[in-house]
């Protein structure tokens, strides 16, 4: 017991003693390693010191009994001091000048300095004491000289290994700090992978190195892999530079690439430094060997001790006593100096060892501790317990270890903590996202109704329950009428809130009958439930037509906005969602060609209808792949002199079986599906091509009528565009005339200011269809004008209605107070013929006069037209004409006129 209460006690002393020493020297392994080896070194070095010291001088003396006047006794001292003491200092300086060359602490070179002084001294002392013939002097120069090669070398390689190890870090760092700033989601990185791959490769290099970063010897093998793993980082990196140029940045491409390249140098300047360092070990040994044989010979050079050095000297032979030779008491006292020394290294000795023993159990508990305390530290922080910390302790480099554990721990705490927080935070988010979601998925965001999803869900639901009741369901699609215009006269952000106010309107219809859905754009659907007949279902659609005949306030604004509703009728028409909105949407379109405003419920026929319609616009899409659509040109001719000025380009669509489609057969479908801007680009090209050809050709006077929409005209580059195939073909402005229908005056200002600009730039400007639709008086005096042509349905009754001849003779004098040429269209009969001659100043178009041919016909139609037209003058009587009609001018040569147009339903 008392044995153990001793040995706990004697480990708590020894536990405060290191701790202890710890505070006070908080030293690292180099210095705990050090300090036994220099230890060491003392010992051997007291050691010699003792041994040197303790060579004394050997004195043989003679003493004959003869009287002193017959006797000569002469002592002769033979000392070896000087050369051995400087063996001594050798082996010393030996030991500290490896140490010096291993490490640059301040114990090291303070014991280097010591060591290089005392040889220094120790050699000016043997100089001093004789004659140098064994060259010990030159040896011992040359002994110096090479140690401070070897702590040269070594100080510039411990320099140039710390640099490597600073670059390689810091290319490390730089890497990893990319690597942490990489996308992190559920806890997963998401990095480019050349970025990875360049830090694989770096980690290669760092393993490649090592060898020569520490000064070991490496074969062609390991150089060879080091040079590949340098080659591979800088192929990948050279690869990867513009990826990571734009995402880190040009700065830590060319940061990189330039630290990079100084680390191979620095690596090659290690190999040639570990070279050097080599071969100045190997000359400070051979120089070691040198200086030793030649103190050596200095040693053997020295005579052992024999007999007096000197004989007596001219004695008389009777007078010679036979000398007595005993030994000096000074070797007795050698005896006890030897004696004495031994036991005096015996005891640094055993001090010694039992410093290197206390020195080495405390360095293993420095060490093998704070490795077991950081273990289990990482053994419990894999686990999961972040909340771990390290005690601190041992030695420098493991206390410094554990602190940077410790902080790691923290780091991954508050990393995990802000992480709880992130991930609740984006449950929370994501759960209001989905919300939201869900809403916009079944609801419109502009009006809060329904949308298409959430009508097939109700619609269905609705379908169940009159079916299991036996009642009647409608369902009617609603069309805002030229919904368009409120967009491009007011804005969209007034047709959005036209769009709401209707959708209010709507709900307000519905309640207690049904629900309202909106599909999108200006269509709505109201479904009208638990109906008992389908009488009920045509009244409620006329009453939703009538219910928008009323002005409608918005932004206080009161607005004419008038619908168009097609209707479907469960089970009638359909048993499913889909079937009865197919059915409704095809009697909206019915009742939109009716003229809008109206009610159409669905029929059968509708669906063909749809049909036709569908297998037209797949045939337009085709007609464009297959070149299947044509032009051709209908002239118009000039009563005043004569003269063709105008030809008319109208389309024509070559069917597969060869007949030739007439544009009011395809271009409403045209307009529908949103080929119209197609097709009005491709007849715009083709006119102005055979403008160009006819202009350089044989009838420079040519000039073309294109008829262009009101969209098209809107376009913001159709100027442009217009400008740049006018300068492809070389043809000048004057040659084109561009004509619009009456529906371009609703466009207001935006209209007003596009045909100025295109009449500035020398176009002429049309007015087709006048006298149908909205025509009005106004818009002759607002737009920038330079024809009028007469709508055929006002050409039609010239000759048999004094109305319509009235109306038709005040628009012609109106348009010449005006200043604006007028042509007459569908002039068919000789009787409207007659009429008109009445007029000189108009242009005459019609099939009386000539229909629309192919371009390579026009010039021959052309020279023809003229005598077909005098020919028809002859053959009316004579009391046709009016009586105020004058003589026929003759036709000037060489003067017609061309014009095109693109065709639209009205015409032929």
């Amino acid at each position: 017991m008392q044995t153990d209460i001793g040995a706990r006690r004697l480990r708590g002393l020894v536990h405060r003693a290191s701790a202890s020493i710890r505070r006070i020297l908080p030293l690292g392994i180099t210095a705990r390693l050090a300090i036994p080896f220099i230890a060491i070194a003392v010992l051997a070095a007291t050691a010699n010191l003792i041994a040197r010291e303790s060579v004394s001088v050997i004195l043989w003396v003679t003493q004959p009994p003869a009287p002193a006047s017959h006797t000569v006794t002469t002592v002769r001292t033979i000392d070896k001091v000087p050369a051995e003491a400087l063996a001594s200092v050798v082996d010393r300086f030996e030991l500290a000048s490896q140490l010096r060359a291993e490490t640059n602490s301040a114990m090291s070179a303070a014991e280097y300095t010591a060591a290089l002084d005392e040889l220094r001294r120790r050699s000016n002392e043997y100089l001093a004491a004789g004659p140098d013939k064994s060259g010990v002097g030159h040896a011992a120069a040359d002994y110096i000289d090479q140690s401070r090669e070897i702590v040269r070398v070594a100080d510039q390689r411990r320099l140039a290994r710390a640099e490597h190890s600073k670059l390689l870090e810091a290319i490390n760092d730089r890497l990893q700090i990319t690597l942490d700033g990489a996308w992190k989601i559920f806890g997963r990185v998401m990095a480019r992978q050349s970025m990875i791959q360049l830090r694989v490769e770096l980690d290669a290099v760092r393993q490649h190195s090592e060898r020569i970063v520490f000064g070991e010897a490496v074969d062609r093998g390991e150089l060879e892999a080091l040079t590949a793993s340098e080659n591979a980082f800088v192929s990948t990196f050279a690869n990867n530079a513009t990826s990571f140029a734009g995402a880190q940045g040009v700065d830590w491409v060319e940061h990189t690439r330039a630290e990079f390249d100084e680390l191979v140098a620095l690596r090659v300047s290690l190999a040639a430094l570990n070279s050097r360092y080599d071969d100045a070990i190997h000359r400070f040994s051979q120089k070691h060997v040198s200086l030793f044989a030649a103190i050596r010979a200095a040693l053997s050079a020295v005579p052992a001790p024999s007999a007096p050095l000197e004989q007596q000297a001219s004695a008389p032979p009777s007078s010679q006593v036979p000398a007595v030779t005993t030994p000096d008491v000074t070797e007795t006292a050698l005896r006890h100096l030897d004696h004495h020394s031994r036991n005096l290294m015996a005891a640094v000795t055993a001090i010694v060892l039992l410093l290197v023993i206390a020195l080495s159990i405390l360095t293993v508990r420095s060490v093998v501790k704070p490795v077991r305390r950081i273990l289990k530290g990482a053994g419990a922080l894999a686990a999961g317990n972040v909340q771990v910390q390290v005690e601190r302790g041992g030695i420098r480099e493991l206390d410094t270890l554990a602190r940077a554990f410790n902080d790691m721990a923290s780091r991954i705490a508050a990393a995990q903590a802000a992480s709880r927080i992130h991930e609740e935070t984006l449950e929370e988010t994501v759960l209001e996202r989905t919300h939201k979601l869900q809403t916009l998925a079944l609801q419109d965001p502009l009006t809060s109704l329904p949308n298409r999803r959430h009508l097939s869900e109700l619609l269905n639901d609705a379908i169940e329950r009159a079916t299991r009741e036996k009642r009647y369901i409608g369902v009617y699609f609603l069309d805002i009428d030229n919904f368009k215009n409120f967009n491009d006269s007011l804005g969209h952000v007034f047709g959005d809130r036209v769009l709401m106010s209707v959708a209010n309107r709507l709900e307000e219809i519905a309640d207690g009958l049904g629900f309202v859905a909106r599909l999108g754009g200006d269509e709505f659907t109201f479904v009208y439930e638990d109906v008992d007949s389908e009488r009920e279902i045509h009244e409620t659609g006329l009453h939703l037509v009538q219910a928008f005949q009323q002005l409608l306030s918005v932004d206080d604004r009161d607005l004419s906005v008038s619908v168009s509703v097609g209707a479907s009728i469960f089970p009638e028409h359909g048993r499913d969602a889909a079937e009865l909105l197919r059915a409704a949407d095809s009697a909206l379109f019915r009742a939109k060609e009716l003229g809008r405003s109206r009610l159409a419920v669905f029929t059968p026929e509708l669906i063909e209808s749809a049909a036709t319609r569908f297998a037209i616009e797949q045939g337009l899409r085709r007609a464009f792949a297959h070149d299947e659509f044509e032009l051709v040109y209908q002239p118009e001719i000039d009563l005043a002199t004569m003269e063709v000025k105008l030809v008319e380009a109208l389309i024509r669509w070559r069917m597969p079986d060869g007949r030739l489609a007439r544009p009011a057969e395809f271009l409403a479908v045209a307009e529908q599906s949103g080929l119209i801007a197609e097709i009005s680009k491709w007849v715009l090209r083709s006119a102005v091509q055979a403008a160009a050809q006819w202009h350089h050709g044989g009838w420079p006077g040519a000039r073309v009528a294109i008829n262009i929409s009101p969209n098209q005209l809107l376009e913001p580059r159709f100027s442009q565009s217009l400008g740049e195939l006018l300068q492809e073909f070389a043809l000048p402005a004057q040659a084109i005339e561009l004509e619009l229908t009456e529906t371009v005056i609703q466009t207001g200002s935006t209209t007003i200011a596009a045909l100025r600009l295109l009449r500035s730039q020398g176009f002429g400007i049309a007015l087709d269809d006048f006298g149908t639709g909205y025509s009005s008086l106004t818009s002759l005096e607002q737009l920038p004008l330079s024809r009028i042509k007469l709508d055929r349905s006002l050409i039609e009754s010239i000759d048999s209605s004094e109305r319509s001849a009235a109306i038709a003779r005040a628009i012609i004098d109106l348009c010449e107070g005006l200043g604006l040429a007028v042509t007459a269209e569908g002039v068919e009969r000789p009787t409207q013929l007659a009429w008109l001659m009445a007029n000189r100043s108009i242009y005459l178009q019609g099939y009386l006069l000539s229909d629309a041919v192919p371009f390579d016909e026009v010039l021959q139609r052309r020279s023809m037209l003229i005598p077909k037209l005098q020919s028809l003058l002859l053959s009316l009587e004579g009391d046709t004409y009016p009586r105020s009609a004058e003589p026929l001018p003759q036709a000037s040569k060489g003067r017609q006129a061309s014009v095109t147009r693109i065709p639209r339903a009205s015409k032929s």
